[in-house]
């Protein structure tokens, strides 16, 4: 066990001084459950282990100096070769030349049923929820700061998919619906209005008071090249947002914030290698090669590298 927490300690330390690139710019949809690739070999083979734990060291790079970085874990208990239920969330660090803010994140859990399986392909459903873990409403000196600022959504959000794999192809398609508003996030740039960055803050960061998010659509394709130890994987990530958000802002009223739906496109990059059935270690780096002009959620990054390690017992 000491071991095991030495290589996370040293993957940590490593991570801190890598060039990044980018994964999932979602509100968590991509990676729940059987929407997850990394499952996909778990599902499709048998196995004496009923639990499987991710741990994850993530660099997320913004425009104009932002950067998130944290960690995360997923705790995956099988029930059988058919049954599985996930719970999931992170602890994020946000930085940017405003201030640092820090904090965990929603916590999604999720169950996920093997419909059909046979030896060489999977079909699989998904369903689950995000549950937030504060309001939002994270402030500075007394004034409320922007969504991305915030390590929580602060919504209930509604989850289901469906995928489709071998031991190379992954497909799959998945939903997320907020069920509330961000009630209690204030931030508009107004109440900044006497402060003597109140232009900087009306350029990079538009109202989002009382932010009601719209529901996401996503899709993935991944093909894997596989060894007896290692793995390749390059994959397209898709997510498309139904309708454009709505605020409601201190002095331009109630509106439709423009430009904040339509298609967000990702290309990512994984590479993984299994030092026994109990244990692997793996990496993501990809690129939002395509990004919608607004996200008011704040889940707009450029570049995210993640580093991932496996262990099922």
């Amino acid at each position: 066990m000491m071991y095991f927490f030495a290589i996370v300690f040293a993957l940590f330390l490593v991570h801190q001084n890598i060039v990044y690139a980018q994964g999932c710019s979602d509100a968590g949809i991509c990676t729940t459950g059987a929407l997850n690739p990394e499952n996909d070999g778990e599902n499709l083979s048998y196995f004496e282990n009923q639990f499987t734990v991710d741990y994850l060291l993530y660099y997320q790079i913004y425009q104009d100096n932002h950067t998130d970085r944290g960690i995360g874990v997923a705790i995956n208990y099988h029930l059988n070769r058919r049954n599985s239920f996930q719970i999931k969330t992170a602890y994020a660090f946000k930085e940017s030349p405003l201030t640092t803010t820090s904090g965990i994140g929603d916590i999604t859990l999720a169950y996920s049923y093997a419909l059909l399986q046979t030896e060489k392909w999977q079909v699989a459903t998904v369903i689950g929820g995000k549950i937030p873990t504060s309001d939002a409403d994270a402030s500075l000196n007394g004034l409320p700061l922007p969504m991305y600022f915030n390590t929580s959504l602060g919504t209930y959000d509604a989850l289901i998919g469906i995928a489709v794999s071998s031991k190379a192809w992954h497909l799959s398609f998945g939903y997320q619906h907020p069920l509330t508003t961000a009630s209690k996030h204030e931030y508009d740039p107004d109440y900044w209005s006497e402060q003597p960055n109140y232009k900087w803050m009306q350029n990079w960061y538009p109202a989002t008071r009382h932010l009601d998010r719209k529901a996401d659509v996503s899709g993935r394709l991944k093909y894997t090249l596989r060894t007896s130890k290692w793995a390749l994987s390059p994959s397209v990530l898709a997510i498309y947002k139904l309708e454009n958000a709505f605020v409601e802002s201190l002095n331009n009223g109630n509106y439709v914030f423009e430009k904040s739906d339509g298609l967000a496109v990702n290309l990512l990059l994984e590479g993984s290698y299994n030092f026994s059935p109990y244990f692997s270690v793996g990496a993501i780096a990809a690129y939002a090669s395509l990004q919608r002009p607004f996200n008011p959620d704040g889940l707009a990054r450029d570049y995210v590298f993640n580093l991932l390690l496996k262990h099922q017992f």
